[in-house]
């Protein structure tokens, strides 16, 4: 990879927000919602590089790869092409670049026309464009499935004759057809088996080399990003969390959630041992995300209070309990694991049981190894046994996390290398000493 002085795209502050109002009179009472699936991004791609983003289903990659591209229309932010700016301009202007700006779907199945021919489908982008007609067009589309891997004879084929891996390739032949300088890649080998996985990226690589291309690489399988991509950037509800250098997001990660990510890659070896980080929780919704880092209410580095001193595991847990007892549903009752998994009823159980089966849900110990937190902790169980749920959740408010309150900036590793953590804020002294972070970061 050869990277220019200045990126060959830049992206600055883009959104992407959708909203929930289902009419008129939602919009009129205030009902509606906003759904911040891409929230003030930034990003750089160099010429000739591969920057993949990864991330869980629902954080928003799909949308920023689109948005990027104009394919959806970004609600705020920026996007510039070799210093032009794609987010204002005409739609013939749009158009014009859209030769250089190509996008291959993650599926080969759907994004194919069936009532196309192979040729007509990967003709089109020549007739749209007018770059092509007649014997000349007949020749390039030819010479672009050879490319792909594939034979000039198949042009009259339709779709559902072909594999998955060679419907792939079809569509990474219709993205070459206009001749483009970035392609992004949706996910473009997840419906793929592992061995057709294999050809289709050592394909891309090929391409990337014999045309000089630049991708951005969309993938949850962070095995695959850290085999094509030169650079990662990662991603979490809406935001990046981390990007930097292939080898410096992974060896070792930085982020927790790139180290909660990496621990769930499986490895081939039956003899394997490695210790699996389980996020708590599930992922916020995007309509109405966590204050501070958003990463908080799952994050297994979580920052306390310098008022308790508690272990780490007492401290997730603590968050844990108070997040749960948020929600009135979740407190009317309580699972045991003892009692074979059944719905136990407030009402009808001692307050030990109920501190006991509280403590047993969320592994917090019989007694916390700070006095003041332990009776903060007693006092909650108390209220919510008296019925008292609003009592309850207003005590727990004592155990408030500096990850809840700060929103971290993307502190620099190194000139590449950026981490939205607070852990790596130098100048944040609630930091924990014994966070497992020992990087030297720079504001």
């Amino acid at each position: 990879m050869t990277k220019q002085s200045d990126p060959i795209l830049r992206v600055e502050g883009l959104k992407k927000y959708y909203d929930t109002s289902s009419g008129f009179i939602d919009s009129l009472l205030g009902r509606g919602q906003t759904v911040k699936a891409v929230d003030d991004v930034d990003l750089e791609l160099h010429e000739g590089e591969t920057l993949g983003i990864v991330g869980e289903s629902g954080c928003g990659k799909t949308t920023l790869g689109r948005s990027i591209l104009q394919l959806i229309e970004p609600t705020d932010g920026n996007v510039y092409y070799r210093g032009e700016e794609l987010t204002d301009v005409s739609n013939t202007q749009l158009r014009r670049l859209k030769t250089d700006l190509q996008y291959i779907f993650q599926d080969p199945f759907a994004s194919l026309n069936p009532r196309l021919t192979v040729g007509d489908i990967i003709g089109e982008p020549l007739d749209v464009h007018g770059i092509a007609t007649g014997q000349e067009r007949t020749e390039r589309i030819g010479e672009l499935l050879e490319t792909v891997g594939l034979s000039a004879n198949y042009t009259r084929r339709y779709p559902h004759e072909f594999s998955g891996g060679q419907r792939q390739r079809i569509g990474i032949a219709r993205a070459l057809a206009v001749d483009p300088e970035i392609i992004v890649c949706d996910e473009p080998v997840s419906a793929l088996d592992v061995s057709v996985q294999a050809q289709i990226l050592n394909l891309l690589e090929d391409l990337q080399d014999e045309f000089g291309l630049s991708y951005i690489f969309i993938a949850h399988d962070l095995s695959v990003v850290e085999h094509i991509s030169d650079r990662v950037a990662v991603m979490y509800l809406g935001e990046i969390a981390e990007v930097g250098p292939t080898q410096a997001v992974f060896s070792p990660p930085h982020h927790p959630y790139t180290e909660a990510l990496l621990s769930a890659i499986p490895e081939p070896d039956p003899l394997w041992e490695s210790e699996r980080i389980t996020l708590s929780g599930t992922v916020p919704s995007p309509i109405n995300p966590p204050s501070g880092c958003r990463f908080h209410t799952r994050c297994p580095r979580i920052i306390q209070s310098k008022e308790y001193d508690l272990t780490q595991t007492e401290w997730r847990s603590i968050v844990d309990l108070k997040l749960h007892a948020g929600n009135t549903e979740s407190v009317e009752s309580l699972t045991t694991s003892d009692d074979g998994a059944v719905d136990v009823d407030r009402s009808a159980i001692s307050n030990d049981r109920l501190d006991r089966l509280i403590r047993e849900e969320f592994s917090l110990p019989r007694e916390l190894s700070d006095p003041e937190a332990e009776t903060i902790l007693s006092e909650a169980i108390d209220r919510l046994h008296a019925g008292e749920i609003a009592d309850a959740t207003d005590r727990l408010g004592a155990f408030v996390s500096p990850c809840e309150r700060s929103t971290p900036d993307h502190y620099r590793a190194d000139d590449t290398h950026r981490i939205a953590c607070l852990l790596y804020d130098s100048g944040f002294d609630n930091a924990d000493s014994d966070s497992g972070t020992d990087a030297i970061v720079e504001n």
